[in-house]
This record gives structure tokens, C-alpha cells and sequence, in this order.
């Protein structure tokens, strides 16, 4: 063969070498961003009904995708709750029952990050792990990590990065979505996973500069049921509300001042998730990914005398959940059914075709923006108040479309039975009410039955807890 007829052959076969690299078929699965906040009930986004605030870049995961009116979490405690939110399960199965808890979790039951990892998802975490963590060391299932320990701080964190300790200078939410972009501008053949988990909204209530003169023209009054009878509730409530955390609130400082700030920390997630949102739709990742927001629980402001969560209340346990998805999700999509932050391992497994393990305690949620599901979950079990020095959870209850049935099990068994219809502050208790009789059995058969299914002691349903009192 003549050289000249080599080069040809030659070149012709670059030619379908890189044919067939243009042609080798693209992963087309989403990429996956879910964006963690703390404390952050579920009325402090004006998409929710907030009075105060106007959160315009955060609502367009809501007024682009779908909102979920009722969405919560399993137990209304910091290190439980992601756990559960990291793993799918309820706290007594994964082991992180209170904030103190050392189990190795995420080792005895891989969560979502670990899956899409090992099914060629590029994943990061940056922000507040807050699971019991010593020097914030890298967690399985994460490619990239940026974290900081325990609750750290507002300015001029220290952050682990990858193993190495750095401080960086200025505001710690600023800094994380200047990591996260950063992150996310990079090139990458893969899909990628990204939970951006953010230190606001929880205390101390210290805002940027930039926020510290904004919503002064706005009132934070005592709720109603703030000055309600303290003689009137469970004792297990009334003990709660004389607890040195509760006390430090109710005596140590101004009821506004407190609420002002809490609102005002949302400033700085709702600008920086308008930088975040501009940077993707600059480099055309936007569409091409599901945006998850939601929180590891609410807070209350006074409600019923206390400043906490970690109580089956509604400011404790409702969150905001919305998710953006323009390939599957309708605009404007609202969904009343009871969401769980434990649906959101499966739903993101499901949505990046990963096989959901078979011990899970959620849901996909995928089904419900679809139009199927119709045998969605009618009720659930919140379960909530491991104490240090106890074994078994001192509030249950149940949950359901309109009703509430709270049991306490603190030094003796205590109920409270909920119209949230009639009552949406729960300030009314209809447990001895002959009207809601039947209403009070249904819910405690339920109650019975949610525990079995995620095989939790039927003890628990009148075994006494004692507690620490100052809790």
C-alpha cells in the first residue's frame, strides 16, 4: 500500500474513532442538588404565606415545580432528622436518636449520597454535617467535602476541606455558595450530586451587615397561644416550657429581637440562592437538574409558651419542601398529600434510576407530581425525645389529614387530640371529648400500627419514660 494510501486509511479511521466518541450516547439522568437549611419553619417563605418576607429566587423552585403544603419531618431534632432525611429511616432504626448519639450510621445503613456515588454520581457535600462528628471529617459517599463541626459559626469558619483544616474569612452561608458554585461551574462528563447544607436558620441570631437594618418596619408579636394557661396543657408541656433552653428565651431577652433576626437570616439564603440560580442557568445546568429544598425541622416562636422545637406541634415538625424538575414537573404544581423528609433518599434514587434499598421507611415522592400514587399515605408517625439518660422516645404521634393525636410519655402517659380544621394553633384539646370518641380510637389503632411498620416496641406505646427535667 502506497504511504499516501496509508494516510488516507489512516485519517479515515480517526475520523470514526472520534464519529463514534461524538456519537457514544450521553448520560442523560439529572443532576441533583438539594439544598438543606436549619430551623426554618415552613411559613418563612412568602411562596408559604409569609407575611414578613419576600423570597422571590427561593419561591421559583415553587412557582417553577411543585410545592408541598404539608410536608415534615419524622422527628423534630437536628442530628435525627438528618440522619433520617441522609438514610430514609426513622431514628431508632438508624441509630442517631438525640443530638449526643455516636452511632456510625451511615456505615450500617448507607444513605442516598454512597448509592448515586457508586452509580458514577460526582457528589459533594458542603456545609453543616452536624451529625456527632469530631474535626468534621469526610463522610462515605462524597467525592468532594466542605464542612465545619457542630454548629460552628456565622463568620470566619474553620472548614475541613477534604481532610484539611482552613479558616476563610467573611459570612459563612456566602462562603458556601461560592464553594458550591465553584463546584458546580466545573467541567464534568457525570451527573452530579450536590447537598448544600446551611448553618441558618438556627441560632445565635446573627444576620450579615448587609440584612441587620431590614424588617425593622415589620411587628413579631407573641402568638395567642403564647399566653395560654399553663395549667391547661400535658404536664410533659408544661415541663418543657420551664426548661433552662425555653427559660433562656421566655426571660433572657426580647421577643422580637430574636424573631427579627430568625427572619432576617433568611435574607442570606434567598440572595445567594439567586446567585447560585444565575450561575447555573449561565452554564445551561439549570433544566438539566432537580433543585430539593427543605429543612431538618421547624421552630417555635412563642407558640404555646416556647421557644424550641422537638415537639409534635405544628412549628416543630412542618417544613418547607419544594422541588424544581422542568422535565417532569409541571409549573405551579401544588401537592396537599403528607410528604416526609425520610421520601426524599428513595425520590432521588428514583429519579437517578438507582434501586432503593430494601429497608426504607420513605416514599417517592415522583409518583405524586406524575398524577399516580393513589394509595398514598393517609397518616404518619412522628416519633421524638430520646433523653440522655433514656432508651425509649418520650412523644409519639400520629398524624393525619385533619387530625393529630400526641401521646407523652414522660414520668406518666399523657394525650392530646387535635382538630387542626377548626383548631389549625392546636390550642384546643379534644381528648376527653365524647364528640371525638371514635376519632381518638381510629388514631390510637393508628398510632399502634405505624409503629409496628417500622418496627418500633409496642411498649412504647404506655411504657413510662423518665427524663432529664432540664431538657
Amino acid at each position: 500500500m502506497k504511504a499516501s494510501t496509508q494516510l488516507l486509511v489512516g485519517l479515515l479511521a480517526l475520523g470514526a474513532c472520534r464519529g463514534d466518541e461524538r456519537d457514544a450516547p450521553q448520560d442523560e439522568r439529572p443532576s441533583l442538588l438539594l439544598l438543606l437549611t436549619d430551623d426554618q419553619r415552613y411559613d418563612t417563605l412568602s411562596c408559604n404565606g409569609s407575611e414578613v418576607l419576600e423570597t422571590p429566587n427561593l419561591d421559583r423552585l415553587a412557582t417553577e415545580g411543585a410545592r408541598f403544603t404539608r410536608a415534615y419531618v419524622t422527628t423534630s431534632l437536628c442530628c435525627p432528622a438528618r440522619a433520617s432525611l441522609y438514610t430514609g429511616l426513622y431514628a431508632h432504626t438508624h441509630g442517631i436518636r438525640n443530638n449526643e448519639d455516636e452511632a456510625d450510621f451511615l456505615r450500617t445503613h448507607p444513605g442516598f449520597p454512597a448509592l448515586l456515588q457508586e452509580a458514577g454520581y460526582d457528589t459533594a457535600f458542603i456545609g453543616k454535617w452536624h451529625v456527632h462528628n469530631p474535626g468534621a471529617m469526610p463522610q462515605p459517599g462524597f467525592d468532594r467535602w466542605v464542612s465545619f463541626e457542630g454548629q460552628g459559626q456565622y463568620d470566619d469558619e474553620v472548614f475541613n476541606f477534604d481532610g484539611e483544616q482552613r479558616q476563610v474569612p467573611g459570612f459563612n452561608t456566602d462562603v458556601l455558595f461560592d464553594l458550591a458554585i465553584e463546584w458546580l461551574e466545573a467541567e464534568r462528563d457525570a451527573p452530579n450530586l450536590l447537598v448544600l447544607s446551611l448553618k441558618n436558620l438556627h441560632g445565635p441570631y446573627f444576620p450579615p451587615p448587609r440584612h441587620r437594618r431590614v424588617l425593622l418596619d415589620k411587628s413579631f408579636p407573641e402568638p395567642l397561644s403564647f399566653h395560654d394557661d399553663p395549667q391547661t396543657y400535658p404536664l410533659f408541656i408544661q415541663r418543657a416550657r420551664g426548661t433552662m433552653r425555653n427559660r433562656l428565651f421566655d426571660e433572657g431577652g426580647p421577643h422580637e429581637a430574636y424573631v427579627r433576626g430568625y427572619h432576617q437570616l433568611v435574607l442570606s439564603v434567598e440572595d445567594n440562592f439567586g446567585r447560585l440560580l444565575a450561575s447555573m442557568e449561565k452554564n445551561g445546568a439549570l433544566d438539566r437538574t432537580v433543585m430539593v429544598l427543605t429543612s431538618d425541622g421547624g421552630f417555635m416562636w412563642g407558640e404555646h409558651g416556647m421557644y424550641r422545637k422537638r415537639t409534635a406541634y405544628e412549628p416543630s415538625v412542618h417544613v418547607p419542601l419544594l422541588v424544581r424538575y422542568p422535565a417532569e414537573i409541571p409549573a405551579g404544581t401544588e401537592l396537599d398529600q403528607l410528604a416526609l423528609t425520610v421520601d426524599l433518599m428513595p425520590t432521588l434514587l428514583d429519579l437517578a434510576g438507582v434501586t432503593t434499598p430494601a429497608l426504607q421507611h420513605g416514599r417517592s415522592l415522583r409518583g405524586l407530581w406524575r398524577g399516580g400514587a393513589q394509595d398514598w399515605r393517609k397518616d404518619f408517625l412522628y416519633i421524638d425525645g430520646w433523653g440522655k439518660f433514656v432508651d425509649g422516645p418520650q412523644e409519639l404521634a400520629v398524624i393525619d389529614e385533619r387530625y393529630k393525636l400526641v401521646r407523652y410519655r414522660r414520668d406518666e402517659v399523657e394525650n392530646a387530640l387535635f382538630d387542626r380544621t377548626t383548631d389549625p394553633d392546636e390550642r384546643t384539646n379534644l381528648i376527653d371529648d365524647p364528640a371525638h370518641g371514635a376519632t381518638r380510637q381510629r388514631l390510637e389503632a393508628a398510632l399502634a400500627a405505624r409503629l409496628a411498620e417500622v418496627d418500633a416496641p409496642a411498649s412504647w406505646l404506655e411504657a413510662i419514660e423518665l427524663g432529664d427535667e432540664d431538657e
